[in-house]
């Protein structure tokens, strides 16, 4: 039976230098296939000799078919194992280093002793003591997978399919070497795929962020920092595959605030077809106290996603300078947004991704570790009908909404609008709007003849129930209205950027 001190001194490199010998031994027979071909290959050599020659070259070759095949799984498998085994010692590490920091130490069986007396160490015992037990679990999965990899290539099951050449046989044995996995349930919810994933052991994890990364990146109920892997071998394929297609602009973008270290980025959704979606968190969600998901308006698209990204950026620096003690705020390029603003026009686009920025909010309520982080869900522009919408239609997983420079959110009053968690007759303290006074999205939200507004009524009226924040008037323009004013919500000098801030950490705005 496995102990946290065996883990402990588990070392993930010697397994991968396992593989890189047996990948140098696959490489030699592979190269001396030719030679022992040759034997049976003179020109006009018959009789018993030619015979005997041909019949041991055909033996050595199967012979070799089968040992390509079987180091081929091996090597395939001791290579997922190394990097199961990472992910495991990085958890034990970790879990070593909470204890350390709260006083405590964690003996070489598990059991959690006191070394330096602190307050509320009780409940960091109980946490160490369910991460010890998550862990010890998942190292004896990752043990049992190598040793069933292992059984199979010494007792013959894998197979060499004959019939092709050593390269084939190298293979056929790899495509053997992995356990035999379930995919996620079809059209699944966020639980269901968070099920599915925690049944799932470390090395088929590895397995499928390696050998299948599209189909984990974009499920909701996967955590973030798995999805982020999958995404991030989507970004390298996609990048070198839209070399010249506008995209191209975007994926660099993405690519470079990944490379950025604070705070850390998350890749939580990447697709590339059409005018392009991606899914990008400042800061991981699935452990941050404060979660804002911030959807984009009308011309948002992949290719443009950069400034989007500086918009979250600055929003997380903000709800920090207010007092979040950890923060998540995510770029949500995951809907087809109009276009053009006379495409904005429509409420069909709101329809069309009111459903996936439900499941999104609600995936992450699945992922989230330790108490429930207050979440906030926020538009600007188009973005502020796809939130309106969602809210209208069954309820977000959200504590505030936030809605800024809206053309409507597809409501009349904030007692249509409904949040999971939230009592309806609190829903008005947890709506919360904004507006220029030279921004040009006030055209769109004038009463023509008793008539409301195309995509219903402006957030920002009295008698919508919402808390109203300050934003500076913006550029001035003709007739006392410019686009311009439409996208300085976030500089430097506005006060809605800090009121962003403030509802984002939970704090009252001005």
């Amino acid at each position: 039976m496995l102990t946290w001190g065996d883990v402990r001194r588990w070392d993930p490199a010697s397994i991968g230098r396992v593989a890189d010998a047996l990948n140098d031994g696959c490489t030699r027979m592979i190269a001396a296939s030719d030679d022992v071909g040759a034997m049976a290959r003179f020109t006009g050599w018959t009789g018993e000799a030619a015979t005997s020659a041909s019949i041991r070259s055909e033996s050595l070759t199967s012979t070799l078919e089968r040992l390509v095949a079987e180091a081929s799984a091996v090597r395939r498998g001791a290579h997922e194992v190394q990097i199961a085994l990472d992910r495991i010692v990085a958890f034990v590490r970790e879990t070593d280093e909470l204890a350390h920091r709260n006083g405590l130490v964690i003996g070489l069986g598990g059991e959690i002793s006191v070394g330096v007396a602190r307050a509320d160490q009780s409940r960091v015992m109980a946490e160490l003591a369910d991460r010890i037990e998550q862990g010890l679990r998942r190292a004896a999965d990752v043990d049992a997978d190598f040793a069933a990899i292992l059984g199979r290539a010494l007792r013959g099951e894998i197979t060499e399919q004959g019939g092709g050449t050593l390269a084939q046989a190298a293979d056929a044995g790899a495509a053997q070497s992995g356990l035999s996995i379930i995919g996620p349930p079809e059209n699944g919810s966020p639980g269901d795929n968070k099920a599915w994933w925690a049944s799932l052991s470390d090395t088929a994890k590895v397995a499928l962020l390696q050998g299948n990364p599209g189909l984990v990146g974009n499920l909701d109920g996967i955590p973030a920092a798995d999805r982020d892997a999958a995404n991030r071998a989507v970004l390298a394929r996609e990048i070198a595959r839209l070399q010249g297609d506008p995209k191209l602009k975007g994926l660099e973008a993405i690519e470079r605030r990944l490379a950025q270290s604070e705070p850390q980025a998350f890749l939580l959704g990447l697709d590339t077809s059409g005018d392009g979606k991606a899914i990008v968190s400042a800061g991981n969600p699935d452990t941050a106290a404060n979660v804002a998901t911030y959807v984009p308006g009308t011309g948002s698209e992949l290719a443009k996603i950069g400034g989007d990204l500086n918009r979250s950026d600055k929003m997380w620096a903000a709800a920090t300078t207010s007092g979040s003690p950890s923060t998540a705020v995510i770029t949500w390029l995951g809907y087809d947004a109009p276009n053009e603003i006379t495409d904005a026009a429509s409420a069909k686009y709101a329809d069309g991704g009111k459903a996936a920025l439900a499941g999104f909010q609600d995936g992450l309520r699945e992922t989230h570790q330790g108490p429930p982080s207050h979440n906030t869900v926020l538009g600007h522009s188009y973005g502020t009908t796809v939130v309106g919408h969602a809210a209208v239609d069954g309820g977000l997983a959200a504590d505030e909404l936030v809605f800024v420079a809206s053309p409507g959110v597809g409501a009349h009053d904030v007692s249509e609008l409904h949040l999971d968690g939230v009592n309806q007759d609190e829903i008005g303290e947890h709506v919360h709007a904004t507006v220029a006074e030279h921004d040009m999205i006030n055209l769109a939200n004038v009463e023509i003849a008793g008539y409301d507004p195309i995509l219903g009524q402006d957030p920002t009226d009295t008698d919508f129930g919402g808390q109203v924040f300050t934003s500076a008037p913006g550029t001035d323009g003709w007739g006392g209205y410019s686009t311009e004013a439409h996208s300085e919500y976030w500089e430097d000098n506005n006060p809605s950027l800090n009121n962003l801030g403030q509802i984002i950490a939970g704090k009252p705005t001005t």
